[in-house]
């Protein structure tokens, strides 16, 4: 290698080969491959990157606008729309006011299956001991009575034969919180109101109790210990299991309860609507509980 072509690689003259048929020189097989890929390379032109892609959109078959409504720009309620709310808010209020008048507070109607419960023992006692038995509500907070509120608590006796006394059957038993002895009607069937002024907020009172539902007993509590009362409201069974009380009468007799409250000595009917009447029959003893709106 000369000097020249040191400072200068170009002029280095690669081998060729001499296999021709004329003896002419032949180019070697690395030029002729360099030169054919460079022939095959096509040549692509590049891309400018900032171009966005090219959007097509799909035609419709139907313009958007036939699927809007004239008046869905408008904030306003059809009249159909209007007709729609009003009918389903008429159907709510008439579902409501179904379940208002036929609501009754839970304590009461509690009350008066358990009173049922008291009368229809007392009835039984009655017919298997071949005696008198009655049904008790303590009006009174004296020796003897629960101390804890007036006409709230009720209590089963039976008269021992001969003796003149009454002997405890079942213990005072006291009504669920909310739920007061408000009256004993007589021929409950017919009377089944409240006496005149009577109004929530108004003061349980022995003109409440009829004279012939009343009476004086001398009772044997369940400790042997004896006291005395006086003018205690009752509902009594003969022998026979009919309601008789103080005096036969026509129809029946009945025990109202009603929502309210008592502390002390004193007792509050909260409500004039919402009470359940117990009857006692005076022919065949028959005891069954009423509501209001059914007689």
């Amino acid at each position: 290698m000369t000097p020249n072509q040191k400072a200068n690689p170009s002029l280095l003259v690669r081998p060729t080969s001499t296999n021709g048929r004329d003896g002419s020189p032949q180019p070697s097989l690395e030029s002729t491959s360099t030169r054919a890929s460079q022939q095959s390379t096509p040549i692509i032109p590049s891309l400018r990157a900032s171009a966005p892609p090219r959007e097509f959109p799909l035609p419709s078959p139907f313009p958007v606008s036939a699927f809007r409504s004239p008046v869905s720009s408008s904030p306003a309620f059809s009249l159909v729309e209007l007709l729609v709310v009003m009918a389903i808010i008429g159907m709510m209020v008439g579902l409501s006011a179904l379940a208002v008048s036929g609501m009754r507070a839970p304590a009461v109607q509690h009350a008066a299956d358990q009173v049922m419960s008291g009368l229809s023992l007392a009835r039984q006692i009655a017919i298997t001991k071949n005696t008198q038995a009655a049904l008790l509500i303590a009006n009174q907070t004296n020796t003897g009575f629960p101390t804890n509120g007036p006409y709230r608590h009720w209590s089963v006796v039976f008269s021992n034969k001969g003796a003149n006394a009454w002997t405890v059957a079942k213990d005072w038993e006291e009504l669920p919180n909310g739920a007061v002895f408000s009256q004993i009607l007589e021929n409950a069937r017919t009377n089944n109101s409240f006496p005149p002024g009577t109004s929530p907020g108004s003061a349980i009172t022995a003109s409440f109790y009829s004279a012939n539902y009343t009476a004086s007993f001398s009772i044997i509590s369940a400790g042997n210990t004896t006291f005395s009362t006086t003018s205690t409201p009752n509902i009594q069974f003969n022998s026979s299991g009919v309601a008789s009380g103080n005096a036969t009468l026509a129809g029946s007799v009945g025990i109202c309860i009603s929502p309210g409250t008592a502390m002390g000595g004193n007792a509050t009917i909260t409500s004039t609507n919402q009470y359940y009447i117990i009857e006692a029959d005076h022919t065949i003893g028959r005891i069954r509980m009423r509501a209001p709106e059914s007689y």
